[in-house]
């Protein structure tokens, strides 16, 4: 049995929870509030979500979390076999984890619809033992969400049309993918598909503004979420791709515009001492983002993973891409070093935060 501190309609606790009902692997639920000064105890943060797995050590972060789990199975992995698939499996994750969490937030946060769902959600799920008044902690819950994870996430007017359409380009690959096979990369899940569950499950797929969105516009996202939500391990089951094809690689190249900017410019960031740094992304702008420490590590594990291709497979994967922002991927050693996890040990790290204690701090700017 599992122990699982998060939330109904947490990103990352319902990625991990995808996956150990694929694994058929029993979970019990807890609120993280209320436990959060136990949880900084055990791992270092309270985040969403903390786990306690059955010999009693405690782990955090769903990306070497997930990769301990399959370390103990004895069936098919999820990591393709093919070398480059298993590379964009992971480039997938990590794109769904740390870029689609911006668009993810602010449809959560900046529509009204959404923000009085989610905050109503959030209280009965974690506050409604009578810790705080409703009425109190869903105003309190809203303030510190938008100006926290949206405008303290350079999300402001210039960037809003960016943002929105950040999903929506998301929703249309996705759309094209699954128009051909049932999962992102073949014929069974992968790595790819357990990350995409993070935004898509909790947030785009059930948030009013987004999920509506996603069933209009690509009802085949939709199924696959609750195919995803439903699907369970196979022995022996394959069926993965080979070699990419054109609409992963076109993924790929959004993937990289969006996700491999951010990771290069935040990484630029934080070789200069820079706490916020204007973001640049397809042209559009992102006020004072906070830079982030983990970002840098997660950056040096992917650069770590594309050295271990093969020479002639990654140019062979440049030409075909064709996006330039590939080549932060070969910059390995060119920022300063993030210093995290340098042992190796996660997820039973003492952990970090995304963002410095955990919510970007508030500050005080007029936009135009």
């Amino acid at each position: 049995m599992v122990d699982v501190y998060g939330c109904n309609i947490s990103y990352y606790t319902g990625k991990l929870e995808t996956y150990l009902r694929y694994r058929s692997i029993p979970y019990t639920n807890h609120p993280t509030v209320g436990h959060q000064k136990h949880l900084r105890m055990q791992t270092g943060v309270s985040q969403m979500p903390v786990v306690q797995i059955d010999d009693g050590r405690w782990a955090t972060d769903t990306t070497p979390l997930i990769a301990w789990f399959e370390s103990q199975e004895a069936g098919a992995s999820i990591d393709p076999s093919d070398a480059v698939i298993r590379f964009l499996a992971h480039l997938i994750e990590d794109y769904a984890d740390e870029w689609l969490w911006r668009p993810a937030m602010h449809y959560r946060w900046s529509y009204h619809a959404d923000r009085c769902y989610a905050s109503e959600a959030i209280y009965q799920d974690q506050m409604g033992s009578g810790q705080m008044p409703r009425w109190l902690g869903v105003r309190l819950l809203k303030a510190r969400q938008f100006f926290g994870f949206v405008w303290g996430d350079g999300v402001h007017r210039e960037s809003r049309r960016h943002v929105d359409g950040t999903y929506l380009a998301a929703l249309d690959h996705l759309q094209a993918i699954f128009e051909v096979r049932p999962f992102v990369l073949g014929e069974r899940p992968t790595l790819a598909d357990f990350g995409l569950m993070g935004p898509m499950l909790r947030h785009f797929g059930q948030d009013p503004t987004p999920s509506e969105i996603m069933r209009t516009r690509a009802p085949a996202v939709y199924e696959w979420v609750a195919r995803m939500w439903n699907e369970k391990a196979e022995p022996g089951r394959r069926g993965e791709l080979t070699s990419p094809d054109s609409i992963l690689l076109d993924f790929v190249r959004e993937i990289a515009e969006t996700h491999l900017s951010q990771l290069r410019q935040n990484a630029e960031a934080y070789s200069r001492g820079a706490t916020r740094y204007d973001l640049f992304v397809q042209g559009a702008r992102y006020i004072r983002v906070p830079t982030s420490r983990y970002r840098v590590w997660c950056l040096e594990v992917l650069q770590a993973k594309w050295g271990d291709l093969r020479e002639e497979s990654r140019q062979i994967l440049q030409r075909a891409v064709g996006a330039p922002e590939l080549e932060v991927l070969g910059a390995d050693g060119d920022y300063a070093a993030s210093g995290y996890d340098v042992e190796g040990l996660a997820p039973f790290n003492r952990a970090i935060h995304v963002f410095g204690s955990g919510v970007p701090p508030w500050f005080r700017r007029s936009v135009r």
